[in-house]
């Protein structure tokens, strides 16, 4: 039986906080990003980058050849593993590099977009970038240094996004403040890494662990890839039906949509992968994790699509302003597909972890073809709010396929999974109630979009906060129980100590 040490216990509490540091700090400076370049910049330029790195990506995702995710995987690699991968994956990123370069001009042709082909060629650069990274920015993740790995990953979106992005953008560079932030970003987070991570030379490069890490980075390479369909399937589908424009409206829609899934979900991701990995011989004490993660990110999730449904129009107007009205729509309906986006990285994560990398691959085979079959359909039926129908729909089915996978693997039942929603679905009740009361009173008052927000978000703060304390009192299990318990906790102990207790 696998059992945690202090030390890694210890790595493992930091790493979710550093993380969750990184992701709070990154998503500000996102959120802070979007809204100055919203109105700096055309939905036509944000649709252009969405093409381009369409272009780049897939290459990326196959270029990689899942060599990272494989190195975090392998319980004790040694010394030659980690050379030869770092050999591997700096080949395949400059094979990737030029293949970009070569089919710049084709993917031009394909999206009727003349100018996207001096784009393609100068993001190509990123892929050989990306390989050099991988295996130190791996090896820092493995080890479970998250704060290495929340500073690489903030100073470089600050200095790309603020220092240069924005900076050309009001110098009137248009799209290309955005495709030189993206190369200064991967940049910048590859000096910081490599002037901290462990070296990737010393050892001897073996043809063995060429196979051994080419079939296991398959799989994840694979996964990854369909991955990729999966969430960019919808841009596609827009892009080439719908329009440069529609991109990118729809392109800010959804990265709104994606926040909490940044926030909650990958911060999951990150720590838990390389955790689970460590002790996946351990299949109880790794469904008991899943069971509490589930639990846990329910209880912001679901509230926080509840809050963008109800105030979409508000959340629109003082982010975007009043130029992004026409995408309101649309990001209501995304907002139905807020948890499932951000749940399924649970089951992502642990599926990843116990190497289970081609059934992985095969449920992102399924979700990617409903993520395209649903974007088409609507598309093709009610434009892009149906290519939002379709996109929700898709993911609510990889949330069930994905779970119940994982429920597979790990010898959960079904009934624990459910019971790990109940919570959730209270407070998103509770929330909902008290939240359209309000917004519909305050909108009858004439009251400002920032007013509405700020006013109704705090309240539905406040009710959700309320609604989790009396959970605590009716909820036997999970969450609700370790919070009840730390609560009476605390209030014994500062009885013990009291003045009043002699």
């Amino acid at each position: 039986m696998w059992k945690a040490s202090p030390l890694e216990v210890r790595s493992v509490i930091s790493g979710f906080k550093w993380t969750y540091a990184s992701v709070a700090l990154q998503g500000i400076l996102k959120l802070a990003a979007l809204m100055v370049l919203a109105r700096l910049l055309t939905p036509r330029d944000f649709g252009l980058l969405g093409f381009a790195l369409l272009c780049t990506n897939i290459v990326e995702r196959i270029g990689q050849g899942g060599i990272g995710p494989a190195i975090v995987q392998v319980e004790a690699p040694s010394r030659d593993i980690i050379t030869t991968a770092w050999w591997m994956s700096v080949s395949l990123g400059a094979l990737s590099m030029i293949l970009v370069s070569f089919a710049a001009q084709q993917c031009a042709v394909f999206f009727g977009e003349a100018e996207l082909a001096t784009i393609v060629r100068a993001l190509s650069i990123g892929c050989l970038l990306e390989g050099i990274v991988a295996i130190p920015e791996a090896l820092l993740q493995r080890d479970l240094r998250f704060k290495a790995i929340m500073v690489a990953d903030n100073i470089s979106y600050f200095v790309a996004m603020v220092g240069v992005c924005i900076v050309l953008a009001l110098s009137g560079w248009g799209v290309w403040s955005l495709v030189i932030a993206q190369i200064v970003l991967k940049a910048v987070k590859l000096a910081l890494v490599l002037a901290v991570a462990p070296t990737c030379q010393g050892g001897n490069v073996s043809w063995a662990h060429v196979r051994h890490l080419a079939t296991m980075g398959f799989g994840f390479s694979l996964g990854r890839l369909l991955n990729f369909f999966s969430l960019q399937g919808d841009n596609f589908i827009v892009g080439r039906v719908l329009g440069t424009e529609a991109l990118g409206l729809y392109n800010r829609a959804y990265q709104l949509m994606t926040l909490p899934a940044m926030y909650v979900g990958q911060v999951f991701e990150r720590v838990m992968f390389p955790a689970m990995a460590r002790r996946q011989s351990d299949k109880h004490r790794v469904g008991a994790e899943f069971l509490m993660a589930l639990e846990a990110i329910t209880l912001v999730a679901l509230p926080a699509g509840v809050v963008m449904f109800i105030l979409g129009r508000e959340i629109i107007l003082v982010i975007f302003g009043e130029r992004w009205i026409g995408i309101v729509p649309v990001f209501s309906v995304l907002s139905f597909g807020v948890f499932f986006r951000t749940a399924y990285k649970c089951s992502d994560t642990v599926v990843r972890s116990l190497g289970a990398v081609f059934h992985y691959a095969g449920r992102q085979a399924l979700y990617a073809a409903l993520v395209i079959g649903g974007a088409w359909c609507g598309a093709i039926l009610s434009g892009v709010p149906g290519v939002a129908w379709g996109v929700v729909g898709a993911v609510a089915i990889n949330y069930v396929s994905m779970t119940r996978l994982s429920t597979r693997l790990l010898g959960i039942s079904v009934h624990k999974v459910v019971r790990a929603h109940f919570v959730g679905l209270w407070s998103s009740a509770a929330v909902a109630l008290v939240l359209s009361v309000v917004s519909d009173s305050l909108r009858a008052n004439s009251a400002h979009p920032f007013i509405v927000l700020i006013e109704a978000g705090l309240i539905s703060g406040v009710v959700w906060i309320l609604s989790l304390l009396c959970a605590t009192l009716v909820v036997p299990f999970g969450c609700m129980r370790r919070v009840r318990d730390y609560l009476v906790a605390r209030v014994h102990l500062a009885n013990r100590y009291s003045p009043d207790n002699p």
